[in-house]
């Protein structure tokens, strides 16, 4: 029997590992805060969500994740806006199917698109994007 990979806590990890190597500061998680406020303290907070996809074969599936990052505020958004476009190139990239432990086979590029900005009603910044890839499942 195979089953989809958890494709949230891979990408947790593999996300928080390369914007460590790169001397970023945000946190990654699979969860919004329940308390969530415009206060995120100079730190930003990126979110990752496993949209799903078809199964495409006995052993591979298409997984879409939707990732957020949040931080700053209306007025002030560079921050966010930067760390977004790193994300996106971090993600998107072919190199995450060389990554230790990837289930990633292949980055299906008609699934990647953003970052964009998203309004919120608080005084909070938020870039959203998606990411798609042909994924390994596991035995």
């Amino acid at each position: 029997m195979t089953t989809p990979p958890d494709m949230e806590l891979w990408a947790c990890g593999y996300l928080r590992a390369q914007l460590k190597a790169l001397g970023k500061d945000a946190e990654v998680s699979n969860k919004e805060p329940a308390d969530l406020t415009a206060d995120t303290t100079g730190r930003p907070l990126v979110v990752i969500r496993d949209d799903s996809g078809p199964q495409t074969s006995a052993v591979t599936y298409e997984r879409s994740l939707g990732i957020s990052v949040l931080g700053g505020s209306h007025q002030d958004d560079q921050i966010t806006g930067d760390l977004a476009r790193t994300v996106m190139a971090l993600m998107a990239d072919d190199v995450v199917a060389e990554a230790e432990g990837s289930p990633v086979a292949a980055v299906v590029w008609d699934g990647c698109n953003g970052p964009y900005s998203v309004t919120e009603a608080q005084d909070l910044h938020r870039k959203y994007m998606t990411v798609e890839y042909s994924v390994v499942g596991e035995t």
